[in-house]
């Protein structure tokens, strides 16, 4: 049996068979490595973590000593270096080299326990420079094949600007990247569910990643999420009709992999429950059973935007996505001018504030622009918005 589409388990990372495609994206980003330092700009949830993954699982075939770091929930800059040496420990090639090398040069006011094999470092109330020096040091006997894949630094970032709202730290940690990329030989590659060149332009710090090379990763083509929805059928042994998958493509409108297999899973315990081949009419009863019971996978969307933003733009992203979210064909930007005026009058500040509202929601995957209006850019997570949000 053909195992592509093969389903991997729902949050976490796509591995093996259950990543599907996206071999164009991942040759070009190998080709770019050569000479450049990597960002991957897409939206949510199309699977930016996973691509990564797998250019770790690759990168021995490929000649690179890789290192895999994802930091959602780091605290501080500290934390973030203490995650970077753990992951050098943990990597197969550093039984000696950089792992030796770091616990020799640790600063004397850091506490080094080992469990398990693994580094711990706890801080004496100390400026995260000091270590940073010294990680610097290690950073040098490193070449242009090692290579760094970072994955959620912008929620790092937006932690920090919310610890110290006028972005001075922030501004910091940026530019001590930049300098260790401007410096250091070590190929480095970021991604996040929030992009970072978005969190960049709102702090206008856009000049701390200007030299990193852009990688769009998009949602499957058509042809390409017709194909993976074949499969997944043929992995459950369905006959698959062209309209039942016609109804799924309907149903996700944006044909990301997570989405079409949230619909996809859900179908099957329809399917399993009633008994009877998949169908579109079955399609929309597990689409139902989504918006009843599944707000598990989307509330995420509403909860970042309060983990990411000060509580006056989050307020503001909550009214423009309650606009839009109402007509599929969504909202006129003049609509969303006039409500915003009753909150800033000044026309200049208002215009300011609703292009970094539309910036931040259209780059990170809530909505689409068109000429003269925003929608949804996926009809799930409208349907979400409009009929599970209060």
């Amino acid at each position: 049996m053909n195992t592509d589409g093969t389903p991997g388990a729902m949050g976490r990372l796509a591995e093996g068979s259950a990543f599907y495609d996206r071999r164009s994206i991942i040759a070009d980003a190998w080709e770019l490595l050569r000479t450049s330092n990597l960002l991957l700009l897409a939206p949510r949830r199309v699977g930016k973590s996973s691509l990564l993954n797998r250019m770790n699982e690759e990168a021995g075939h490929r000649g690179y000593r890789s290192v895999y770091l994802s930091i959602p929930d780091a605290e501080d800059e500290l934390d973030f270096i203490k995650r970077l040496v753990h992951s050098f420990q943990r990597a197969p090639w550093s039984s000696g080299g950089w792992g030796l090398a770091f616990r020799e040069r640790l600063p004397k006011d850091l506490e080094v326990v080992v469990k398990t094999g693994l580094l711990e470092l706890k801080g004496k109330n100390f400026d995260w420079r000091r270590p940073a020096d010294d990680l610097e040091a290690i950073l040098e006997t490193g070449d242009s094949e090692t290579l760094l894949l970072v994955d959620e630094l912008p929620l790092l970032v937006g932690s920090i600007v919310k610890q110290d709202p006028g972005g001075g730290r922030a501004e910091r940690l940026l530019l001590w990247l930049k300098r260790l990329r401007e410096q250091y030989p070590p190929r480095w590659f970021f991604a996040g569910s929030v992009g970072l060149d978005t969190v960049a332009r709102r702090l206008k710090l856009s000049g701390t990643i200007h030299d990193l090379q852009p990688v769009e990763l998009g949602a499957f083509t058509p042809e390409t999420a017709r194909s993976y929805l074949m499969a997944r059928g043929q992995y459950c042994e369905w006959a698959m009709s062209a309209q039942t998958i016609d109804a799924i493509m309907a149903a996700v409108e944006w044909p990301i992999p997570f989405y079409l297999n949230l619909v996809f899973e859900q179908l099957r315990l329809v399917v399993a429950e009633r008994q009877s081949p998949p169908s579109p009419e079955l399609v929309e009863t597990a689409v139902e059973r989504l918006m009843q019971h599944g707000r598990t996978h989307f509330d995420h969307w509403d909860e970042r935007l309060s983990k990411m933003l000060d509580d006056r733009m989050a307020q503001y992203c909550e009214m423009l996505l309650a606009m839009a979210c109402h007509e599929a064909t969504g909202v006129a930007i003049a609509t969303i001018d006039l409500r915003l005026s009753r909150e800033i009058a000044d026309s200049r500040q208002r215009s300011e504030m609703l292009g970094e509202l539309l910036d931040l929601l259209v780059s990170d995957g809530y909505l689409v622009r068109e000429v003269s209006a925003v929608r949804f850019r996926s009809a799930l997570l409208r349907r979400y918005w409009k009929e599970v949000q209060p």
